[in-house]
């Protein structure tokens, strides 16, 4: 049983790595699909995120990249676009159709010669292992540089990585999220809070914000932080209301992360509708439900993408 993004007919991933300890992960869109984007965190670091911002005319894209390097990793559209053209999905024709790329990065330049990694190479290779098998989640792809609890410094940050997770809705509506881990905050399960991973004293024990505010406060503050990812739908939604339901899903950052949206997080999340299912139910309702499971989705993944990496070793 699939129970990750990959479960929604027409989404295939694929994760790359870097021996630098970074990587990619591109979700290719076949067909071209719907996206919005909705970033809240204060450092956010994407590409032609504006071209599917609202009132944009054409938002259908080829797909959809998620990587470390932070500004090096916005290369990554090179290498996709050169899979696409090499496939002729694609055309370097004017009358043609372009490639059409957004995504976005986090900050994982803490890692000794991770500029030497060539982002391009990375997010072709990540093409190239696309696929619709279940998501492969833990310290693989674009997490593989993440960290949580970033707010006690990274020597006491516990380690981030690449979760996802599905549900189904009714009538063959899907619902599904990736997310690549790497937060300022401790990552907490969505139901009963608990401490997962995150920011560790000495002894090995969590570290809570609130018992360190004022340390916090009075520190330089650092760019290490930013979970990005993905939710998707495949029931047929306009680009307005796709806008919605990413900024729903933004709630399962708040139910997984603890604290988040900070001033050095870039928080970005797209959403996606292949319109594969045409539903009657179709409005406002559907619009809130897709956008609270997307919201779940999104916490389940953040905390799939820490408890794996615990499960392996990592």
């Amino acid at each position: 049983m699939n129970n990750t993004l990959t479960s929604i007919e027409g989404l295939r991933v694929g994760h790359s790595e870097d021996k630098a300890g970074t990587g990619c992960t591109v979700i290719l869109l076949e067909p071209m699909a719907n996206v919005a984007y909705e970033a809240r965190g204060g450092y956010p670091t994407t590409f032609d995120t504006d071209g599917i911002d609202t009132g944009k005319r054409f938002v259908k894209r080829h797909a959809v990249f998620l990587a470390g390097g932070d500004v090096y990793g916005l290369d990554c559209p090179a290498g996709i676009r050169r899979y696409l053209l090499e496939r002729q999905e694609v055309s370097m024709d004017a009358g043609g159709q372009m490639p059409l790329i957004v995504g976005a990065t986090i900050y994982d330049m803490w890692r000794a010669n991770i500029q030497n990694a060539s982002y391009p190479d990375l997010a072709y290779q990540a093409c190239l292992n696309a696929s619709r098998d279940p998501v492969v989640e833990g310290n693989v792809g674009g997490g593989i540089g993440g960290s949580a609890g970033g707010f006690a410094g990274h020597d006491k940050a516990g380690k981030g990585g690449t979760g996802s997770y599905s549900v189904p809705l009714f009538d063959e509506i899907q619902v599904g999220a990736l997310m690549i881990t790497n937060c300022m905050g401790n990552v907490r399960n969505p139901d009963t809070g608990q401490i997962l991973e995150g920011a560790r004293d000495e002894s090995g024990k969590f570290i809570q914000f609130e018992d360190m505010v004022e340390e916090y406060v009075r520190t330089e503050p650092k760019r290490e932080n930013t979970t990005i990812g993905i939710v998707a739908t495949n029931v047929e939604l306009s680009h307005e209301e796709l806008i919605k339901v990413a900024q729903m899903a933004h709630d399962g950052f708040a139910m997984s992360i603890r604290p988040t949206h900070t001033t050095s997080d870039g928080d970005t999340i797209f959403a996606v509708s292949t319109g594969r299912v045409k539903s009657e139910e179709s409005g406002p309702r559907l619009v809130d439900a897709v956008g609270y499971l997307s919201a779940r989705c999104v916490a389940i993944s953040i905390a799939r993408s820490v408890t794996i990496n615990r499960m392996k070793g990592l």
